[in-house]
């Protein structure tokens, strides 16, 4: 068998980086960071950052305000990172030897399949996050995307939230075909580098929305829990908390969240991480315009829950009720402290599956990644990428007992919530809207 040298073997990982790196469609929908140190299949990585404090201001007419009773608290908030997550794709020993020079290298179909491979499952698993990141959703969850309207929702909705530009619409290709006309194409496909071989990026724009169209959306099943007929529950208290209780993330993605009771139900029911709920007049607030918004606000749940009994002790939401301060996220219209029996009403039927697509403002979710360790055993070999701060890591390894020979690619990646950023994403559909 011929031997492989290490410039060819740094030829087989530089190419099999270009063709992952260009197929891989969802790198412009998210913000990406590397952080220190390396990460093994073990040492999974935290991180902590911190979260900007928040003022309010006050207009004092003939004099200046008195600050007698004391100044602001200043609070700092945290959101947690961490990287506990490998992707790997691989390939046979023959068809790597076989790569002898840049020709080979471009034209190899196994090196081509590993590279697409770990680039469309990335893509699945970064647009399944995105799509059940946000706490807000237009339509009803399923009916496909059809008319301008139903796209122009979804982007005033970001815009009550305060979401800047920079948006990206990620629909179906059922999608494409059910608003027709409206889909303007603008030809912004990926560019032709490193060998011909890409997936196609924005196809065109509706209502000036950047649109993408996959098959990659995911599909959402819901707990097995009642749509309607819940209630809150006032236990062991009020769920309206202050912002100082829950601006330190006790993990990833549970910054500005809290805990509800809910109750209603009879034999063992089940929450799923990503559902979303409302309140009976439970509504959002605007932060900036200090003013109640003229619709519901929209509770993600935040982790997975059973209730043997129907009643739900202790699930986690966001955004946190809180009901006074800079950081209000609601107005009670049903009276301060009241929320004992409110009705829930969740978005989806019982073990309904749902098929949401989302307008995402590039800051929403943050990709975290780190460099993976060098093997002891084998030959290893890292290249950082030119476009995303992320390395691909190959390692070769031949068992002596055996005579097997392989070859492997591995990725360390984690998708991790913003601190602000489940109002930064928004799912939307056709159908009558969820309130």
């Amino acid at each position: 068998m011929a031997t492989v040298t290490v410039d060819q073997a740094k030829l087989v990982l530089n190419t099999f980086a270009v063709i992952f790196q260009n197929n891989l469609v969802s790198k412009d929908f998210v913000t990406w960071k590397k952080f220190d140190g390396e990460m093994n299949d073990r040492n999974g990585l935290t991180v902590v950052e911190q979260v900007t404090p928040d003022y309010s201001t006050s207009f004092t007419t003939n004099g200046v305000a008195d600050l007698t009773s004391g100044v602001q608290d200043t609070t700092f908030g945290s959101e947690q990172y961490k990287i506990d997550q490998t992707i790997n794709s691989s390939m046979g020993w023959g068809d790597f030897v076989k790569i002898r020079d840049i020709g080979d290298a471009r034209e190899s179909e196994a090196l081509k399949a590993a590279a697409l491979r770990l680039a469309t499952d990335i893509d699945a698993y970064i647009l399944k996050y995105l799509a059940l990141a946000s706490n807000w959703q237009m339509g009803d969850g399923d009916t496909k995307v059809s008319t301008w309207d139903h796209i122009a929702s979804g982007y005033t909705r970001l815009k009550q939230m305060g979401v800047d530009d920079d948006l990206t619409a990620i629909l179906s290709y059922d999608d494409w075909q059910a608003l027709g006309s409206t889909v303007l194409n603008n030809n912004a496909s990926l560019s032709d580098v490193g060998g011909g071989f890409f997936r196609q990026g924005m196809t065109g724009n509706v209502a000036g929305i950047p649109s993408v169209f996959t098959q990659q959306l995911p599909a959402f099943t819901v707990g097995t829990r009642v749509a309607t007929g819940t209630t809150v529950t006032n236990q062991p208290s009020t769920p309206a908390v202050s912002y100082a209780s829950v601006a330190i993330s006790g993990a990833p993605g549970q910054y500005l969240t809290s805990t509800i009771a809910l109750d209603g139900q009879s034999g063992s029911v089940t929450l799923k991480d990503g559902e979303i709920f409302t309140i009976a007049g439970i509504y959002a607030y605007d932060n900036r315009a200090k003013k109640q918004q003229s619709y519901l606000q929209q509770f993600r749940v935040v982790g997975d829950f059973t209730a043997s009994s129907g009643a739900f002790a202790s699930v986690r939401i966001y955004p946190a009720i809180i009901e006074s301060g800079v950081f209000q996220t609601i107005v009670n219209t049903n009276g301060s402290d009241t929320y004992d029996g409110l009705a829930v009403t969740h978005l989806g039927a019982s073990g309904a599956t749902l098929h949401p697509r989302i307008m995402v403002n590039k800051a929403a979710v943050q990709m975290s990644t780190a460099d993976l360790i060098m093997p002891a055993e084998g030959t290893g070999s890292r290249v950082n990428l030119s476009q995303i701060p992320m390395s691909v890591r190959m390692w070769k390894h031949s068992d002596f007992n055996t005579g097997a020979h392989s070859i492997r690619f591995d990725v360390a990646l984690k998708a991790n919530v913003a601190a602000k950023g489940r109002n930064r994403v928004v799912r939307i559909n056709g159908g009558t809207q969820f309130t």
